[in-house]
Order: structure tokens, then C-alpha cells, then sequence
């Protein structure tokens, strides 16, 4: 893919589906949105139950009969099937907007039978790098809608399949719901990862003077760090909420763990932070570096029409066509036009040279590759 069609495919965009004057709470179905399908995951301390493709109707039997129950809907095509849910599960009608309106920041929000929390999935796939995550956090169950397969919570799969495992110890929704937003947060530290490298190495190619190409790739990992800090930033301040919300779906311990996924998020932001300021350096060493490059070779052309204005006008004296011309005729004329000349050019060469004008033994560029090279005072 190129870069061309990459930045037009990072382009934020924010598409209301909905009418102006809609009533609130009416779910519009995008025309892309794939088929719904519902994934089930139900256990205690010694039992596990694990379906897909299960009937709405059946949720309903899980919830009674099982201590936690996780259902994850995915696909938001299918209205019929998301209404039942909305019905099974009495999640607000403004709620269920949200959730088919993808374009969403990270919130949280609490409703009498449930809290709503919405932060956004990494994925390299999507649009804006992201996809939107709701989570339905009620007295027993966990019920998460995503748009599409794929997602970053197999290690809390294989964490409720083992049964000495702290999550199947901890039969509560809450601690449920929490792995999974902090799997979440934690989904970004191996792309931020990926982008620091990514970023020295941009760096470096940029000290060895591979500007053009490095400059276009600087600007779309640019944009890609401005597109995950508008999805990191909220998520922030959703998980706060969620730690400091009166609500009877989250206990104090869980309160607790939500305090730390709070500060990985904060961690998160101040990665985000730092890489859009070493962009912009790296960004003001490339222009500073162009500049300087393009000073070099205006000082080279002046240098070099000084040196021949002099010499152009001894030609021009001894080039005019007079006939009572003196030294026209002169046997060794032209061996002393050319004296003159290697003269003039000679003195204005040293000149320049004891001004510092040129040949300064190495310039700034010299000096920072020294200092980059292994071993040096850098």
C-alpha cells in the first residue's frame, strides 16, 4: 500500500448516521456493518461453559443458572438480534445507539440495570487504528458488542479455561469486566512499542541524510500517533469514572485494580506525548537539515561567481576590439592574462578561507555523525 492511500485511509472521519431531528435512542444500522453473531462464555469455580453462535434465547437460561456470564456480540448488521439483546439484557434504548454508532470516545455511563462503558480496541485494520468496544456491566454478566472478529482477550480466554486461575477464583462480573478493559489498555503497549522503534529508525535516516522518503513515512507516523492519542486520551478519564462511580456493579476491590489500569493509561498517554514531540524534532531536524543543505550550495554558487566576476572582467578589458589597444600585441599577452587571473583567483581564495568562508575542516552534519557514531561523546 502506499503512502498516498495510506493517508487517506487515516483520515479521522466521524459519520452520524442518524438524521437531524432523529429520535433519541433509535439505533441506525451502518450499510457495511457485518452479520451478528453471539459468543458465550459462562463459569464458577469448578465448571466452564464455552458456545458460539448461540440464540438469544438462550442467554437468558446462562444468566439464571450461571454466577458470571460473558457475552460478546459480534457484528453490530443485525438489528433484530441486537433489540433482543438490548430486551434480555435491559440496556437503555440510548445506549444501544451508542453502541451502533462507532464513532464513539471512551465514556462511562451508568444506567439503573447496568453500566456502560465504551473505550477503544486497538486495530491495525480499521480506520483510525482502532475499533469501538462496548461493555454492559451488570449484577452477574459482562456483555460486550464489538464490529468485526479479532480482538486482544485470548489471554483472558485461556486465564477463565484454567481452573486455579485468579479469574475463575474470582466468580464476580466486575473483576470480569475489569481483565478485559485492561486487556485493552495493555493491547497498545506492544503497538506504541513497535512505533518507538519505528521512530528511531526514522531518526537515524534522517542523521544520515535519507530525507525525502523518511519525511513522508515521519508524517504518516505522525498522523498515526495523533489517531491513538485521540483514542487513549478519554479512556483516561472513562476508567476514572468507573473507579469513582456510587454504583452497585463494581465493588471497592475492584476499585482498587481499576486504580492501576488507570495509571497504565496514563502511562500510555505519556508515551503518546513523547513520540509526537521527538516527531516534531525529528521533523525540525529534517527541515533544519534541508535548510542547511540548501545554504551549502547557495554559499558554493556564490563562491564560485565571486571568483569569476574579477576574472570575467579581466576577459571582458582584454576581449574589447579596439585596434591602439595596449598589450594588444604584445608577444606575451595572453601568458599574463592568465597570470592575473590564477592571481586574482588565488588571492580571493585565501581570503576566504582565513574568514572561515570555506574549508572549515567539517561542518555541523560532520560533527553530529561523529557524535552518533558509536563511542563517540554522544
Amino acid at each position: 500500500m502506499s503512502n498516498h492511500r495510506k493517508r487517506r485511509r487515516l483520515k479521522p472521519r466521524i459519520h452520524r448516521r442518524a438524521a437531524p431531528g432523529t429520535k433519541p435512542g433509535t439505533m441506525n444500522i451502518a450499510p457495511d456493518a457485518l452479520a451478528t453473531t453471539i459468543d458465550l462464555i459462562a463459569y464458577d469455580k469448578n465448571r466452564i461453559v464455552e458456545k458460539s453462535h448461540v440464540t438469544v434465547k438462550q442467554l437468558d437460561e446462562f444468566v439464571h443458572q450461571w454466577p458470571v456470564v460473558w457475552v460478546n456480540v459480534i457484528g453490530l448488521g443485525s438489528a433484530d438480534t441486537l433489540k433482543s439483546i438490548a430486551t434480555t439484557f435491559k440496556i437503555h434504548p440510548l445506549a444501544m445507539e451508542d453502541v451502533v454508532n462507532v464513532h464513539q470516545r471512551a465514556k462511562a455511563d451508568q444506567y439503573d440495570n447496568n453500566v456502560y462503558c465504551v473505550v477503544r480496541m486497538p486495530d491495525a485494520n480499521k480506520d483510525q487504528l482502532t475499533e469501538q468496544l462496548s461493555l454492559f456491566l451488570g449484577k452477574n454478566y459482562v456483555v460486550t458488542f464489538q464490529e468485526g472478529p479479532g480482538d486482544c482477550f485470548d489471554l483472558v480466554r485461556n486465564r477463565l479455561r484454567h481452573e486455579q486461575s485468579v479469574m475463575r477464583q474470582e466468580t464476580q462480573a466486575d473483576y470480569l469486566a475489569y481483565r478485559l478493559i485492561d486487556a485493552v489498555v495493555d493491547a497498545y503497549f506492544p503497538i506504541l512499542e513497535s512505533m518507538g522503534d519505528r521512530l528511531d529508525d526514522l531518526d537515524d535516516r534522517t542523521s544520515a541524510g535519507d530525507n525525502q522518503a523518511t519525511f513522508a513515512e515521519l508524517h504518516l507516523v505522525k498522523r498515526e500517533i495523533l489517531l491513538l492519542r485521540r483514542a487513549v486520551w478519554p479512556l483516561r478519564d472513562a476508567i476514572r469514572e468507573l473507579q469513582v462511580e456510587d454504583t452497585p456493579f463494581i465493588g471497592n476491590q475492584m476499585r482498587l485494580f481499576l486504580r492501576d489500569c488507570q495509571d497504565h493509561s496514563i502511562q500510555l498517554i505519556d508515551l503518546l506525548e513523547a513520540y509526537r514531540d521527538i516527531c516534531s524534532d525529528i521533523r525540525d531536524f529534517h527541515l533544519s537539515s534541508v535548510s542547511l543543505r540548501m545554504n551549502e550550495i547557495m554559499k558554493t554558487l556564490t563562491i564560485i561567481a565571486t571568483i569569476f566576476m574579477p576574472l570575467s572582467f579581466i576577459a571582458g578589458w582584454y576581449g574589447m576590439n579596439f585596434d591602439y589597444m595596449p598589450e594588444l600585441h604584445w608577444r606575451y599577452g595572453y601568458l599574463m592574462a592568465l597570470a592575473i587571473m590564477a592571481t586574482v583567483a588565488g588571492v580571493m581564495l585565501r581570503y576566504f578561507k582565513r574568514h572561515g568562508w570555506i574549508w572549515r575542516g567539517r561542518d555541523a552534519r560532520d560533527a553530529l555523525h561523529e557524535i552518533q557514531r558509536p563511542g563517540g561523546d554522544g
